[in-house]
């Protein structure tokens, strides 16, 4: 089993979140609805960009209570759905709030007042969706969607794979 030199943390009590791949979907599984020590966050290819920029992730105001979940220190990777690439690996540095940036994302012309702001721990090449599909295989609940709560063994599976070359 691969072990990190990196703690994961924090442990504390997992919490639900219905958000999916698809803004404001529910999902059918269990898995990676609860939040317990990492998340996959979301973009667009236009949205990544500001949040790169900004070193911020954000969600809409209806995830808003997963992103309360989000804690400092917490692993963070940032899916960018439109080419189905996931980038890492990131450490939160605030814990999630609302409208930390009240007016980021604007430019996208939708609102996510959900946010965390990170750090970047690692610069990885971008992991495609089918070379980390088996570190999170029970998050999916269809073909193309899956939870983004993480636990434990799932980021250091996905640590693991940021962390050796293909």
């Amino acid at each position: 089993m691969f072990r990190s030199r990196f703690t994961i943390r924090p442990k504390f009590h997992p919490w639900s979140t219905r958000f999916s791949m698809e803004y404001g979907e529910e999902e059918n599984g269990i898995v990676g609805r609860f939040l317990e020590a990492g998340a996959i966050f979301m973009s667009n290819i236009a949205t990544k960009s500001e949040c790169f920029k900004r070193k911020l992730f954000g969600l809409p105001s209806a995830q808003a209570n997963f992103v309360k979940h989000v804690k400092a220190g917490m692993l963070l990777f940032l899916f960018e759905f439109e080419r189905r690439e996931l980038y890492g690996v990131f450490r939160a540095c605030s814990n999630g709030s609302m409208n930390i940036v009240p007016h980021a994302f604007s430019s996208s012309r939708k609102q996510f007042p959900a946010q965390v702001r990170f750090t970047l721990l690692r610069d990885c090449r971008p992991l495609y969706e089918h070379e980390f599909r088996d570190a999170i295989k029970n998050n999916y609940f269809s073909l193309k969607k899956f939870n983004f709560g993480l636990f434990e063994n799932q980021v250091r599976k996905l640590m693991w794979f940021n962390f050796h070359e293909f």
